[in-house]
């Protein structure tokens, strides 16, 4: 086992409407050494997950001046298995964990959090991205660790058989949890919160079936628009909104409900809609 500890950070996401900001992960403090670009990076025997994102030298957003989000210890076979390393996500499959398809699989929080997997070691909850801008809306929509379940349930068992890792020991399991209702239920409070809680839930469920549709799109058809995909969600927030009321929406989204929530970056797309998925 290699042990090493994974460092999680963030950046504004800079696109029209969006509510999000970028995470990734490394094996290195950016606040004590910047590598000014990736070569930098391997020759001092480190490594940079681009969670479906760019290099970043280092963190910054205008709430923390660094970026720096979580970091726990972690093996390092392990959450390389569960992510490829060192190469952009539209460059290469493995780099792209379970989210095969960016803005429908989940976005950058997702993947994020599939490499921060490798943090938790028996009854210990793995590391999250849950403080970057916008998490809670992501989550909303994705899940803590992507759509793709039973995907994501095979890869931490071949990952942990290829480098004794410990995905399935008692309580780290446990961890692996749609943690959305549960911080609903930590959040809201008064006498109408359950009443908020089911209803928000059954609007999230007919999301999903909204979204399945979009995914199911015939062989060499057309894959659905960021715009149309942005649309889906952000109707979904709206509807949040409205159900939740503004106070309560910041208490569970941490900002205030907008005309335009996007949580797909258009750019990112294009280029991964162009790129083959893994067989």
């Amino acid at each position: 086992m290699s042990v090493v500890t994974l460092f999680a950070w963030t950046v504004p996401a800079y696109f029209k409407g969006s509510v999000v900001d970028h995470t990734w992960v490394t094996t290195y403090d950016s606040r004590a050494k910047i590598y000014p670009a990736l070569a930098d990076v391997l020759i001092a025997g480190e490594h940079y997950w681009y969670s479906w994102g760019g290099f970043h030298a280092r963190g910054g957003t205008t709430v923390s001046a660094d970026g720096f989000l979580a970091s726990a210890g972690a093996d390092l076979l392990y959450a390389s298995c569960l992510c490829q390393p060192d190469v952009d996500s539209n460059l290469d499959p493995a780099a792209r964990g379970t989210l095969f398809s960016y803005g429908r699989d989940g976005v950058c929080h997702q993947l994020s959090n599939q490499i921060l997997w490798a943090t938790g070691s028996g009854r210990a909850t793995p590391a999250t991205v849950r403080m970057a801008r916008g998490y809670w809306l992501s989550n909303a929509i994705f899940g803590t660790y992507g759509k793709q379940h039973a995907a994501w349930a095979s890869k931490k068992i071949q990952c942990s058989t290829a480098s004794g890792g410990n995905a399935m020991e008692p309580g780290h399991s446990q961890s692996d949890v749609d943690d959305f209702q549960q911080h609903l239920q930590a959040t809201l409070k008064g006498p109408d919160a359950d009443a908020k809680i089911k209803s928000l839930m059954n609007h999230r469920r007919a999301l999903m079936v909204r979204v399945e549709r979009l995914q199911d799109a015939p062989p060499g058809g057309d894959a659905p628009s960021a715009s149309t995909l942005n649309d889906a969600y952000s109707s979904f927030l709206h509807d949040a909104a409205d159900i939740l009321g503004p106070d309560d929406f910041e208490r569970v989204f941490g900002e205030r409900p907008k005309d335009e929530m996007n949580v797909v970056d258009p750019s990112v797309y294009a280029q991964s809609v162009h790129r083959p998925r893994p067989k």
